[in-house]
C-alpha cells in the first residue's frame, strides 16, 4: 500500500530487454491496474519478458506463473505465492527493488511464526518416504547385486486375485459401465457395502452396523479423528506406535492432543498395552473435559500390531472396549491386518481354542473397527479401506448413528467417494475369499523364521505372531537412523527406524514384501550387518 500511493513512483527500479527486444521495454509499477496486492506489500509487474523469465526461474517455488498480456515480449505475474519470506526478500534485493526489499524484510522478521502451519510442520516426517529416498540414493551401489532389498514398507509379495482383473474388465463391457465415470454414495459403492457387511457377519462376527469405504485404511483413521476428536482433547495411541496414526492426530489437533501410553515389556506380554496404565490415565482425565467429560476422547490399538507384529489376545481387547465404555470413551480398533493374526489361526487349526470365527472383532456401542484391502488382498495402489460402526437399534441405543452420519461430512470433504473402479477392485477381492488369503499368508513361515533369526544377535525382538513385522532392539548407544542408513548402504537392505514409532534405538523389519528367494537373500544380508552392530557396536562409516 505505500508503494502504491507513494509520490515517487514513478523513480521505481525498472529494467530493460537486453535480449528480446531492440528497444527497452519498461513498464513502471505506478498504476493502479499495474499491481496486485498479497498480504500487506505490492508486487511490480516486471514487464520484459526475458529478463523475467530469468529472474523467475531462481525462484519458481514461490513466484506464480506468467501469462501473456498479448505482447510476445510481455508478461506479467499473475499469482504470487509467499511460502517463504525470506527468500521473496531475497528476490527482491536481487532485481534492485529497494522499497519491497525492506518491506519483505519486515514482514519476514515479524511473521516467522505465522508464515506456515505450525501443526504440519510440527507432524513427523512421513518415514516411508524418508526411507526410500535413501534407497534411491544408494540403490547404484547395489545394481550389479540386485539392487537393495527393502524390508521397510509393510507390503505382500503376491499380486491381487485376478477375480479382481476380471471384475473390471466385466464392469467395462456391461451396460451399466457408465458409474464409473459418477461420483457415488458418500459411504460406497451399494453392492461392495452390501458384500461388506456380509463379510463382516461371517468373519468377524459383526452385525447391525453401518459401513463406510474410503481410500484406505488411514483415510478411515482421518475421518474418526476428524469427527471425534476436538479441540482441547486428546488421543490415546501405545508405543510402539504406528507412525501415520500420531501423524494424523498431529496435523488436525496439534501434537499436545496425542498422548503415549506404554505396552509391557515382560518377556510373555512385550508389545501388549498397559492397561492397568490406561484404566489410571482415564480415571485421572474423567472430569477435565468439555462439559464435565473427559478430556480422553479415543483411544487406539492395532491388533494385530503394526509396528510390534504381536497378536493381542481378543479377550484382552474386549476388556478394553469394557473399560473404555466405562469412562465414555471411544476405542478405535485397527484391524489392517486381522488376515495375519499368526497365533489365532494355529490355535484355531488345532481346535485348541480361540473363536471359530476367523477373527473375531470387538464389538460395542463406543467401537469403531478400522480395514482394508491392501495387506491380504494385494490391493494397496487401489486404495480401498472402511470402517464399521454400531448401528442404533431397539435394544441398543449411542452415539454411533450419529457419528456416521457426522462422519459423511468428512468423506464428502476428503474423497467425496471412492474411486468406483477401485470399489469394483475390493468386491472382485472378496469373490475370491479370505480362503485365498489364507493361502497365501502360509507361505510366510519361512520368511518370518528367516527374519528371526537374522535378529536373534540382539538381546530384545518382539513380533512374529501378527501382522509382518518384527522389531529388534539395537546395541546400547547405536542410534537406529544410523543404523538404518548403515544396512541400506553397507548392507542392501532397508528397515524402518524405530524413532519414527516413538521406540529409539530399535528396527522395525517387513518380512512379507520379498518372494520367497530374496527374502532369504535379504535375511543374509539383515543378519551380516546386525552382526557388526552387535559385535563392533559401532556404525561402519
Amino acid at each position: 500500500r505505500t508503494i502504491a500511493k507513494s509520490k515517487r513512483s514513478k523513480s521505481l527500479p525498472t529494467r530493460e530487454c537486453d535480449s528480446c527486444c531492440q528497444s527497452p521495454n519498461i513498464l513502471r509499477a505506478a498504476t493502479k491496474n499495474r499491481m496486485f496486492r498479497r498480504s500487506t506489500f505490492v508486487v511490480p509487474i516486471l514487464a520484459c519478458h526475458a529478463y523475467a523469465k530469468r529472474s523467475i526461474s531462481k525462484s519458481s517455488n514461490h513466484l506464480g506463473a506468467f501469462l501473456s498480456s498479448g505482447d510476445s515480449s510481455f508478461s506479467v505475474i499473475r499469482s504470487f505465492q509467499t511460502l517463504n519470506l525470506k527468500e521473496n526478500h531475497r528476490y527482491f534485493s536481487a532485481i534492485g527493488h529497494r522499497s519491497a526489499s525492506l518491506k519483505m524484510s519486515a514482514i519476514s522478521s515479524n511473521l516467522n511464526d505465522v508464515d506456515r502451519a505450525r501443526r504440519i510442520e510440527e507432524t513427523f516426517p512421513p518415514c516411508v518416504v524418508l526411507v526410500k529416498e535413501m534407497i534411491e540414493e544408494h540403490n547404484h551401489l547395489w545394481e550389479s547385486r540386485g539392487g537393495i532389498y527393502s524390508l521397510a514398507q509393510g507390503v505382500v509379495y503376491w499380486d491381487a486375485p485376478t477375480t479382481v482383473t476380471e471384475k473390471i474388465l466385466t464392469s467395462f463391457s456391461d451396460e451399466s459401465a457408465s458409474f464409473l465415470n459418477k461420483y457415488g454414495p458418500a459411504d460406497g459403492y451399494p453392492p461392495l457395502v452390501s458384500a461388506l457387511k456380509e463379510k463382516l457377519k461371517k468373519e468377524n462376527g459383526l452385525e447391525n452396523v453401518d459401513v463406510m469405504v474410503t481410500s484406505g485404511a488411514n483415510q478411515a483413521f482421518m475421518n474418526v479423528v476428524l469427527t471425534l476428536l476436538d479441540e482441547n482433547e486428546e488421543a490415546v495411541v501405545f508405543t510402539p506406535y504406528y507412525f501415520n496414526h500420531v501423524m494424523a492426530i498431529q496435523m488436525t489437533r496439534g501434537s499436545s492432543a496425542c498422548v503415549c501410553g506404554p505396552t509391557s515389556r515382560a518377556n510373555d506380554r512385550l508389545g501388549i498395552p498397559d492397561w492397568e496404565w490406561l484404566e489410571n490415565y482415564l480415571e485421572t482425565n474423567k472430569s477435565l473435559g468439555s462439559g464435565g467429560c473427559n478430556k480422553v476422547r479415543m483411544v487406539t490399538v492395532v491388533n494385530p500390531g503394526n509396528p510390534t507384529g504381536v497378536s493381542i489376545p481378543e479377550e484382552e481387547i474386549d476388556y478394553a472396549a469394557e473399560l473404555c465404555r466405562r469412562y465414555g470413551v471411544w476405542l478405535v480398533v485397527d484391524v489392517t491386518y486381522e488376515q495375519f493374526d499368526h497365533s489365532r489361526r494355529a490355535s484355531q487349526k488345532s481346535a485348541k481354542g480361540g473363536s471359530q470365527l476367523p477373527f473375531r472383532c470387538t464389538s460395542g456401542p463406543n467401537v469403531v473397527n478400522i480395514f482394508s484391502f491392501s495387506k491380504g488382498y494385494s490391493l494397496a495402489g487401489f486404495r480401498v479401506g472402511y470402517l464399521s460402526l454400531p448401528r442404533d437399534n431397539d435394544t441398543v441405543s449411542s452415539d454411533s448413528s450419529w457419528v456416521f452420519d457426522q462422519m459423511k461430512k468428512v468423506q464428502d470433504t476428503i474423497p467425496i467417494c471412492v474411486t468406483n473402479i477401485s470399489q469394483l477392485a475390493a468386491l472382485g477381492a472378496l469373490e475370491a475369499g479370505r480362503e485365498w488369503v489364507n493361502k497365501k499368508v502360509d507361505t510366510l513361515e519361512h520368511g518370518r523364521a528367516s527374519m528371526i533369526l537374522a535378529l536373534s544377535p540382539l538381546k530384545e525382538v518382539m513380533g512374529g505372531s501378527g501382522a509382518m513385522y518384527l522389531m529388534g532392539k539395537l546395541p546400547n548407544g547405536i542410534d537406529d537412523k544410523d543404523a538404518t542408513k548403515m544396512l541400506i548402504e553397507k548392507y542392501g537392505v532397508a528397515v524402518i527406524p524405530g524413532s519414527f514409532c516413538g521406540y529409539p534405538g530399535w528396527i522395525r523389519v517387513c518380512y512379507t514384501n520379498l518372494s520367497l528367494p530374496e527374502c532369504a537373500l535379504a535375511a543374509s544380508r539383515l543378519a551380516e550387518g546386525i552382526n557388526i552392530l552387535v559385535h563392533e557396536n559401532k556404525i561402519q562409516r
